[in-house]
Parts: structure tokens; C-alpha cells; sequence
């Protein structure tokens, strides 16, 4: 048998290997194991997500962009402003410095929460001027799902997201940028 060459072990079909190259059979059966190693794990998450502290203000959920809060604390009474706008609930002490109170309810047009009921204030992370927001609860810390959909016009969010698959009806991303320009005025120019 010299110049033969030599026989694969196990049984061969005389068309084999020229219909698949040696080449082409080592990568269907790399791709046939890659496969069965990812068989069982669960599907990789492709949707962007965004680390939110979770509020919710009556049957409404909100997201507030985490990296923009400081603290979140009890609601206290503070402090009216006459011919303050009805969403400036007031003036507060913390920290040793001046808090500016908006009522998140008022200035999304929600329905305000018992003003004898317990609520959070949510500290945004900003020097000046300091400001608080009113919350009725603050509920978690999480990575939110973000959803692929267009924000409402005229309304100050930034799009929506859910907590988790499980979380059919999900919650609005509030853009803080325009929920405070209003009470900011005119941005300064550059």
C-alpha cells in the first residue's frame, strides 16, 4: 500500500470528503459545541440599561437618573415662599445649607399626594441651587431596561424602561434637565 493515504478510523462514506473539506467539518463541529455550551444559559440582555433611583407618586412609577441624586431622606414640612409657583412646596434646611422642595406630583400634573401622609425627599446632586423633590416613595435603587421609544413632547421624559422582564408595565425616565428648567430660568451663555 505505498502511496496510499492512510484511512480515517470509523466508517467513511466514498463522497465525503469531497462534498465537506476537512476544513469545513472541523468548523461545523466547533459551531455544533459552541452551541451545546450555550444550551441551558439564559439570553444575553440586549437592551440598554440605566442605573435609576425608582419613585412612585400615586399609581405612577418614575425613574430619576441615579448618578443625579444625593440622598434621599424623609419629607419634612419646609418653609413657604410667598408668590412661590404652586410646585415650590418651600424652602428647607439640610446639610447646614438652603433646599429648594418641588412637589414631582404638581409639576408632572399628577394628582398630589395626602399632605399628611409619609413621603421621601429625593436630594438631587447640584450646588446651587439645591434642590428636593417630593416624592411619595422612593422604592429601589436598579439597572433599568430601557425601552426603544420616542419621549412624549412637552413632558420632561427621557423615554421609558422597565425594572425587568417581569415588569409588564414599566415606568417613565424623567429627564431632569427640562423638569427643573423652568424653576432655573434662562440657562447661562456660553
Amino acid at each position: 500500500m505505498t502511496g496510499s493515504s492512510p484511512r480515517p478510523a470509523g466508517p467513511v462514506r466514498p463522497d465525503a470528503e469531497s462534498a465537506l473539506g476537512a476544513a469545513r467539518i472541523e468548523a461545523l463541529l466547533d459551531a455544533r459545541s459552541r452551541a451545546l455550551a450555550e444550551r441551558g444559559r439564559a439570553p444575553a440582555e440586549t437592551r440598554a440599561r440605566r442605573r435609576v433611583l425608582l419613585c412612585r407618586l400615586g399609581p405612577e412609577r418614575f425613574g430619576l437618573p441615579l448618578g443625579a441624586v444625593a440622598e434621599v431622606a424623609p419629607y419634612r414640612a419646609c418653609t413657604p415662599v410667598p408668590g412661590a409657583p404652586p410646585a415650590l412646596l418651600g424652602l428647607s434646611g439640610r446639610g447646614g445649607a438652603l433646599l429648594s422642595v418641588i412637589d414631582l406630583a404638581t409639576v408632572l400634573n399628577l394628582p398630589a399626594p395626602a399632605s399628611d401622609g409619609p413621603a421621601h425627599l429625593v436630594v438631587l446632586r447640584r450646588e446651587s441651587p439645591r434642590i428636593g423633590l417630593r416624592v411619595e416613595r422612593a422604592l429601589a435603587v436598579l439597572d433599568a431596561l430601557v425601552e426603544d421609544s420616542p419621549a412624549p413632547p412637552g413632558r420632561p421624559i427621557s423615554g421609558h424602561a422597565r425594572a425587568g422582564a417581569e415588569d409588564a408595565e414599566g415606568f417613565a425616565l424623567l429627564d431632569l434637565q427640562a423638569l427643573l428648567q423652568p424653576f432655573l430660568g434662562a440657562a447661562p451663555r456660553a
